[in-house]
């Protein structure tokens, strides 16, 4: 069955009018009649049945029942993204939504190589506002990942998390400490996880030092010299399993 998003439901009784994009997904692109059967996503974890009721060139949805709610993760993981090149942030989002992190944090630093502001910064978060959704239409996610404003390393490594959040900086240079060598905390300790990966020049010496002194424990993912997308593919994947999110 189709899917559509929605904003968060105050009742059931009332329909509801899918905004400009996805008016023109099921119209335009998809086709669907009047009467056809959807479900909505309120995108923080509500999944509706319904059906079209075609209003000129508005659709609304006439709401039949709440399906499920999906509870907020026990352990939400954040991720400190550095800017890279091309179209991989554009992947990373999609698949970061699609191994459901909750926050996606872009930041620049002393190697960045994708770094943009202005207009084009605005118009990449809408584009990725888009990607987010349609990754969790086409995973099954419930929860929309949130995509934040780029900032430089700095105010990322001082950023305010919530208390007992385990935070873990992955680094090529980092020769002792793996993963699996990590001390995570009790389940019902541990807050949240932040990963924080970097561009495709890595971390300068300074920014890991200041990442320490900030909390931060630097880890490797092995002897091998991943590519930075596929290295923080490999890493929230990781941190899921541990987790039991996958």
């Amino acid at each position: 069955m189709r899917r559509f998003f929605i904003e968060p439901v105050a009742d059931l009784h009332y329909p509801v009018v899918l905004d400009r994009e996805e008016a023109h997904h099921c119209l335009r692109v998809l086709r669907l009649q009047h009467g056809a059967e959807v479900e909505l996503l309120d995108g923080i974890g509500g999944l509706y049945r319904g059906s079209i009721e075609l209003l000129g060139r508005q659709v609304a949805i006439r709401l039949q029942e709440k399906i499920a709610q999906e509870p907020e993760p026990a352990h939400p993981v954040w991720l400190f993204q550095g800017d890279l090149k091309g179209k991989k942030m554009d992947e990373l989002v999609q698949r970061c939504t699609e191994l459901g992190v909750t926050r996606f944090l872009p930041f620049t630093s002393r190697r960045s190589q994708g770094r943009i502001a202005g207009e084009r910064w605005a118009r990449k978060q809408q584009r990725w506002r888009d990607l987010v959704r349609a990754a969790c239409k086409q995973s099954g996610r419930l929860r929309l990942m949130d995509t934040a404003q780029q900032r430089p390393i700095g105010d990322c490594l001082a950023e305010e998390l919530p208390a007992a959040t385990l935070k873990l900086l992955f680094w090529e240079e980092e020769k002792t400490r793996r993963l699996t060598a990590v001390d995570w905390p009790a389940a019902d300790r541990l807050a949240a996880v932040a990963v924080m990966m970097g561009p495709e020049g890595g971390f300068a010496e300074g920014e890991v030092e200041q990442a320490r002194h900030h909390g931060w424990t630097s880890v490797s993912l092995g002897s091998g010299i991943l590519r930075a997308e596929t290295a923080t593919i490999a890493a929230v994947a990781i941190v899921q399993h541990r987790l039991g999110a996958i």
